[in-house]
Formats: C-alpha cells, structure tokens, sequence
C-alpha cells in the first residue's frame, strides 16, 4: 500500500487474515434497542437507561483557512504556469489540454494534502471513540435511511468535515462483526422529526428544533426522534406509538438531563455549540438560563455515555 505523509511516498504490506478482529473487553456489545438521529453535524442517542446529545467530532479543529489560502495558492499557480489554457476573462478553454506544475505548486498541493490527511485520521479517530460508545448501549441500533449526497448539497462544509455517512458505515462495520445489527427505515413512512407518539403530526421548519404537542409532550427535537426511532417496527417501518407511549414517562427525564449536558458543556475545540441544540429555549420553555440553574435540583444526574453508574441507572 502506498501513501503520502508529509510530500513523501511510504510503503507497507497489509495482511489480511480470516475470522473476527480482535475486540477489547471494554468494548463489548451490550443488549437492547438503541434509536440515533444522525444530522449533518450533531448525534442522538437514546436508549433504555442512557441518552445524549453529541456534536460530531467536537475536538476537530477545522482548517478552513489555511485550506482556503492554499487553494488560492495553487489556483494562482496554476494559472501562472498555464496561461494558454485560459480565456482573456479568465475562464478554462474547452477541449482536451496540458498541464504544468511547477515545484512550487506541487509543493503547496503536498502542504493540502497532508492537512486533509491528518484532519481524516483524526475525524476516523472520533468516529470510531463515539461507534464504541453507542455499541455499548445496545446490539440493534435503528435510525433513519438518509441521503447525505442531499446533506452535502445543503450543508457541504460541516459534512466534509464530519462526515456522517462515514459515521454510519463505522457504526454498521462494528456493530454486524460483534453480532449486532443496525435497522435503517426509509424518513417517508415515519417522519419521525414531525411526528409525536400521540398520532398527531406537526409540520416543522428545519429551524424548529422543539417538538411540542397539545397531548404534553415537549422535548428537543433530535432527542425525541431518536427515542422514536427505537419503536419503528422492522417488518412495516412503521411507529409502535403504544410502546412509545408507554416508554415516554422514564424517558422523558432522559432526554431532558442529555440536552442539558449538551448545552453546558463546551466542545474542547472551543466553538460554541450547534444552533441545532436549540439551546436559546429551555426545556419547560422558559429562559434557558432560568432551566440550567434548576439542574441540580433535579433527581435525575446525569453520567458520561457508557459508564458503570450511567448502565446501573
């Protein structure tokens, strides 16, 4: 296998053996359904005892402005290098064409390259932290069939640098080699974001990130469509809204204690958090600093995702 680490091409054999990879002790899989709403750059996770809301690879520091100056750099370069190739307005002529590179161009297309290089190790790194996490909740983990080629369209940069499809396949690799399954239903027939598990269905803008219903039920949206996935019958994709409705009541405070830790804690990249949290309202409606001072008072704490005390709970 060859690769490009830093300008320079290296070399290894990679072997490929028969059976199962070796899985370490603390990554067992666990039992049970997990449901996940996967958004272009959040995650949410909810299971019988355990909930969280997560940003996707909080700790990756994005580079867009070096990568940004570099391709103006090699653009310039470019056309510095190859002016027969380009219109007087600037525009690339038609038909087939030559391309010169010198060595400074190529040496600025090494320096993009390996920025790229290194923020796909450490986003493959955070994937695979966060899949270990959810493995643990469960070993049948439902969410919704996506198209991210339609998530690149609408949220191009925060997909090229999270890549949740990317996430997704992780999540299935790991899940099916330690005997566990992941379920994906098509959005059309659940509607999961709109619907509440009373029956009703309420129309909402991307930019609603609360669902609220004449029945009570008031959660964030992720967290609530996550917990509805889990009730999405395999045979009809369909919503179970009786188990739903059943599960809601030890639900409910769930999902209420993961938004809270959501909105709380910072991302160690040190950018605030996604506007998707919907951390301008609180879980009760109020001002969301008047809901996060009544945190304490609350009986449920909550516990870092795949913890002894958060499974005990």
């Amino acid at each position: 296998m060859r690769r490009k680490v830093r300008g320079r091409n290296l070399f290894s054999a990679q072997l490929v053996c028969e059976g199962h990879p070796y899985r370490k002790e603390k990554n067992t899989l666990g039992q049970g359904v997990v449901g996940l709403d996967i958004g272009p750059s959040t995650a949410a996770v909810v299971a019988a005892q355990e909930a969280r809301l997560t940003q996707f690879c909080a700790e990756l520091k994005p580079q867009e402005r070096q990568i940004r100056l570099l391709q103006r750099k090699l653009d310039r370069q470019r056309r510095a290098n190859n002016p027969e190739n380009y219109h007087a307005n600037g525009t690339v002529k038609l038909g087939a064409k030559q391309w010169k590179r010198s060595k400074r161009s190529q040496d600025s297309l090494d320096q993009l390259r390996e920025i790229q290089r290194r923020l796909a190790a450490h986003r493959k790194s955070l994937h695979g932290r966060l899949v270990n996490e959810i493995v643990e909740l469960g070993n049948v983990f439902k969410l919704e069939k996506l198209s991210y080629r339609a998530f690149q369209k609408e949220f191009g940069r925060s997909v090229g640098l999270r890549a949740p499809g990317g996430f997704v396949s992780e999540l299935r690799r790991k899940a099916e080699s330690a005997g566990g399954k992941v379920i994906e239903f098509p959005i059309r027939n659940t509607r999961l974001s709109q619907r509440c598990h009373c029956g009703q269905v309420h129309k909402k803008r991307l930019s609603e990130r609360w669902q609220g219903c004449a029945c009570g039920v008031f959660a964030q949206r992720d967290l609530y469509s996550a917990f509805l996935a889990r009730f999405v019958e395999q045979e009809t994709n369909q919503l179970h809204a009786g188990q739903a409705a059943e599960a809601w009541t030890g639900a409910e405070p769930l999902l209420r204690t993961a938004w809270q830790q959501a909105v709380t804690n910072q991302p160690a990249s040190g950018r605030s958090n996604p506007s998707s949290f919907g951390a301008t309202r609180s879980w009760s409606g109020s001002s969301v600093e008047g809901e996060i001072a009544c945190t304490k008072a609350r009986d449920v704490v909550a516990y870092p995702l795949g913890t002894a005390k958060a499974r005990e709970r």
